[in-house]
């Protein structure tokens, strides 16, 4: 069948006089066309994504690319927030309330403008929280899950009109150092999301090595010249594209923290500096205080667990921005603390201590030392202390931080900024109880004591939950 009348753009591309190195997605393309789907109208949640594609677009063939508006898959599948649409007050508090609850991490603020992580790993103006094109009565949230919506959508069309396509769903995005937004792949299912041309040579003989080219978010940007954001066209078509799948969705786009040069935002930087103005070899307190930073910046949350883990990692940020003594228990205001969740060896047991000020079961842990040399260290040295077992493993990613209000050793009231690690023992490891203990005891994962801090039986469950050790 044919394609419908309406106007394509088209992309000639001219064959090189001489040919380039074969890249891994196959031979140039000598033309590219991008082709809009009209007739989609306004979706609501429970719409039929597929259906309004492929009835407005039955000429769909197999290696097509469809570039789809997150908006539209976010309305299908219920991403919206009722808001008051005759109290712009009421609705921005809970605009500002929903970037909250999807933000793990923030960049970087500047007024009411806030540059956040997502929990799928995307760093974002307002965490992607969207109040254009939809209702004045409705807020918009990212997808719960881009990559798995990239691949319904992917399947519903192979089903029902047999036609074999890749599939991206894009969003706006700002740069930095450019002015103007541009259509980024937030979700990618049946293409190679990155071009990596490492170690190709051009036609001047200079091997690449540092080239990686983002095929998805170009695509996502093409496919925008014909969707646009006022043109009520939410899905465009990309033919002529020779492409590959590495089944890897939109992971390869995600840079990781330890090559981000840019990771952390103004008030991280600054606190980071500051101590290390304080020592500038990075031992001491002034690098364990980094260290704290660079554990925190590093850490992924979970936004939609309920926890929210995201403001309270907030308040670890002020405390050690204000504070370059942070890590010491004489830090009157508060003071960082370290503690473990001691599993044993197959991860039916949690060992808990009797803690003798709070009288309460509690997790093992303390303190931080000038000597530790790390925050994964200090919890480890506080595990052994208190368990008197050697050999114990440690999840370096920290599985939870709180906040507490105590009176501890210093004799006065203060606050721990506890930052709590998954262990698992070796097989066959025997507690033995410190002089810190009113008693250490190993509780199943299923029959934990009745006097039990509060917030420990959730913690525990997510601690048991991990894979990684």
């Amino acid at each position: 069948m044919k394609p419908p009348l309406e106007p394509a753009v088209e992309l000639a591309v001219e064959p090189a006089v001489e040919p380039a190195p074969t890249p891994p997605i196959g031979p140039p393309s000598s033309r590219i066309e991008i082709l809009p789907i009209t007739g989609i109208g306004e979706l609501r949640p429970g719409t039929d994504l597929v259906a309004e594609i492929t009835g407005n677009a039955p000429w769909l063939q197999d290696g097509d690319v469809l570039v789809v508006t997150s908006k539209i898959v976010s309305k299908a599948e219920g991403r919206l927030i009722p808001a008051p649409s005759d109290d712009p007050a009421a609705r921005e508090a809970l605009r500002s309330q929903a970037i909250a609850d999807e933000t793990v991490r923030v960049v970087a603020r500047r007024g009411t403008l806030v540059i956040a992580e997502t929990r799928h790993g995307l760093v974002m103006a307002a965490a992607g929280v969207d109040a254009s094109n939809v209702g004045l009565d409705e807020i918009a949230l990212l997808p719960e899950d881009p990559d798995r919506s990239a691949q319904a959508l992917r399947d519903g069309i192979a089903e029902t009109i047999g036609a074999d396509v890749a599939v991206v769903i894009s969003d706006s995005m700002g740069r930095p150092w450019r002015h103007g937004i541009s259509d980024v792949a937030i979700g990618v299912a049946g293409i190679a999301a990155v071009i990596d041309e490492r170690g190709s040579t051009d036609r001047h003989g200079n091997v690449l090595t540092v080239t990686e080219v983002a095929i998805a978010d170009e695509l996502a940007a093409a496919g925008d010249l014909i969707k646009g954001k006022l043109s009520h066209v939410p899905v465009a078509v990309i033919r002529g594209l020779a492409y590959t799948d590495d089944g890897k969705g939109s992971t390869t786009l995600l840079r990781g923290s330890g090559d981000d040069l840019f990771r952390m935002g103004t008030a991280e930087a600054l606190a980071l500096g500051r101590v290390q103005a304080a020592d500038g070899d990075g031992t001491g307190v002034a690098g364990l205080h980094a260290d704290v930073l660079a554990t925190l910046s590093a850490m992924a949350l979970d936004a939609g667990d309920g926890t929210g883990q995201a403001a309270v990692r907030e308040g670890f940020y002020a405390l050690l921005a204000a504070r370059p003594d942070a890590t010491r228990r004489a830090c009157a205001p508060g003071h960082v603390t370290a503690s473990t969740v001691l599993l044993d060896h197959e991860g039916r047991r949690v060992l808990l201590t009797l803690h003798p000020r709070v009288g309460a079961w509690l997790q093992l842990g303390g303190h931080c030392e000038d000597s530790d040399p790390s925050l994964v260290a200090a919890a480890a040295r506080e595990a052994l202390e208190e368990s008197g077992i050697a050999g114990i493993q440690l999840d370096p990613s920290p599985v939870d931080l709180d906040i507490h209000p105590i009176t501890c050793s210093l004799g006065i009231p203060t606050r721990h900024f506890d930052v709590r690690f998954v262990g698992r023992t070796p097989p066959g490891a025997e507690p033995v109880i410190s002089a810190e203990s009113d008693d250490l005891r190993w509780f199943d994962l299923d029959a934990l004591p009745d006097n039990i801090a509060p917030e420990l039986p959730e913690l525990i469950r997510r601690a048991a939950s991990r894979s990684s050790l």
